[in-house]
């Protein structure tokens, strides 16, 4: 692996959860761990739309490369792999959770949130239209 150079560390922090789906991918095992397809279903509940199965697995596998995510598999018919996070992974999704409460506050006229912070915590039901962010 080549060493990159970075300014400051949270350029690093920016350039590791850059990509539409990683830190969606992160809350969502933040959550539970879950299996390939439960995550496209999740996204897909949660957003009306899931990444592209090519798409979602180079964004599983760089998040799993920098130690972030975890993969295991199951040696069974069919075959079972679930992915969770790391404890880095967990610590990364309590700052994001922070950049959005940071966010949330500073939000004006001209930003909107389709989910608050509490989504993010699993303390509401996406499902219901009373729990989005305003």
């Amino acid at each position: 692996m080549q060493t990159q150079n970075y300014f400051l560390g949270c350029n690093y922090i920016i350039d590791l959860v850059d990509g539409k789906w990683k830190p969606s991918i992160i809350c969502s095992l933040g959550l539970g761990d879950k299996q390939f397809g439960e995550l496209r279903q999740y996204f897909m509940r949660l957003y009306g739309v899931a990444p592209a199965e090519k798409v979602l697995s180079e964004q599983l596998h760089q998040l799993i490369d920098h130690k972030i995510v975890k993969r295991t598999s199951y040696d069974v018919m069919p075959m079972k792999v679930i992915y969770s996070l790391t404890d880095d992974g967990k610590a990364l999704k309590k700052l994001l959770i922070q950049m959005t409460q940071f966010a949330e506050s500073i939000q004006d006229d001209s930003v909107h949130f389709k989910y608050s912070s509490k989504a993010m915590l699993g303390l509401v039901d996406l499902n219901l239209k009373e729990n989005l962010a305003d």
